[in-house]
């Protein structure tokens, strides 16, 4: 009942007999208790010494407790007080290893993991380690299984910020689809782009990781990459990828799925125009008005987050929809 406050089985067995059954002599405890005396004597005096029970004056010496609720207290405010020592420990030594970070040796600062469950445990430590935000571009084949991140639910409810990228393929496997619905609804910033040129997750600016092959093991062998020009290099493969990707703020799979494709008339309008047509002929040919075109063509760029026709021309050809 009270192991988890830091009493062994005989000073709990003492303590309990003395709240239930009152104050008593040493004496009168080990008949209660079953110990013998030297057992009664250590855990008094250790029950004394955390706040559990005080003795009366002398002759009449007795043992009497401290009421649980208030001796209970004092162990969870010192217990707090202590992990509260921890924790600034911790954040010491985590300036002390940033500040080192520039001083690493080059063998520092690419990790090689090995081995699929080494890969899950890279990418947890990665969630962990980020304060700000996490980077993630997620493609086939998985290193995790298909289903909804419970530490990025986590992470994201504390406050950090998660941009990820998938790639159309992803969104092919309902499970997976699923997964993607719960992170978006839940804060997630998505987007969608075709061809990914690689796996990669990154944290703040402290870590990445990312394949170590880009095949259909690449779950079994991953880098984890420390602050350097790798790191950066990885974070500016990053953002471009991000940057030409389609926005995903949709709260339901219909939504997601829609985002992947377009329709057969929006393939043949953006036919029409790649061909050279002007607006007015295109609408000629569509039997709707320039207006109508118009209109259209600025939905496209909104998906597909183009500044400029010529880039949504380039973007409809890598998505395949020309």
């Amino acid at each position: 009942m009270l192991r988890p406050a830091g009493l062994s089985v005989a000073e709990e067995a003492t303590y309990l007999a003395l709240v239930r059954q009152g104050a008593a002599t040493p004496a009168q405890l080990t008949v209660r208790t079953g110990l013998t005396p030297a057992q009664v004597r250590r855990a008094v005096l250790t029950l004394r010494r955390r706040g559990f029970v005080h003795h009366t004056p002398a002759p009449d010496e007795r043992v009497v407790p401290v009421p649980p609720e208030l001796a209970v207290e004092q162990q969870v405010r010192r217990r707090e007080e202590e992990l509260e020592g921890v924790r600034a420990a911790a954040r010491r030594l985590a300036e002390e290893a940033r500040s080192r970070a520039t001083n690493r040796r080059t063998e520092e600062l690419i990790e090689i993991v090995s081995g699929r469950a080494a890969v899950a445990q890279a990418f947890d430590r990665l969630q962990h380690t980020a304060r700000q935000q996490m980077r993630v571009l997620v493609a086939p084949p998985y290193a995790v299984p298909k289903a909804v991140n419970r530490q990025q639910l986590e992470r994201q409810a504390a406050g950090v910020t998660y941009r990820a990228v998938y790639d159309v393929d992803a969104l092919t496997d309902a499970a997976f689809l699923e997964s993607v619905v719960v992170h978006v609804q839940e804060g997630e910033h998505a987007r969608l782009a075709h061809g990914l040129p690689t796996k990669l997750a990154v944290a703040d600016r402290e870590l990445a990781l990312l394949p170590l092959a880009w095949t259909r093991a690449a779950h079994d062998a991953a880098l984890l990459v420390h602050p350097c020009g790798l790191l950066d290099a990885l974070i500016a493969l990053f953002e471009t990828v991000w940057n030409q990707a389609t926005p995903l703020s949709v709260g339901d799979s219909a939504g997601l799925t829609a985002a992947a494709t377009v329709s057969a008339a929006d393939r043949h309008l953006l036919s029409l125009l790649v061909a050279g047509l002007t607006d007015e002929a295109v609408g000629a040919r569509l039997g709707v008005s320039r207006r109508t075109v118009v209109r259209r063509v600025q939905h496209l760029m909104e998906l597909t987050n183009s500044r400029s026709r010529m880039q949504l021309g380039w973007q409809a050809r890598e998505r395949g929809w020309l």
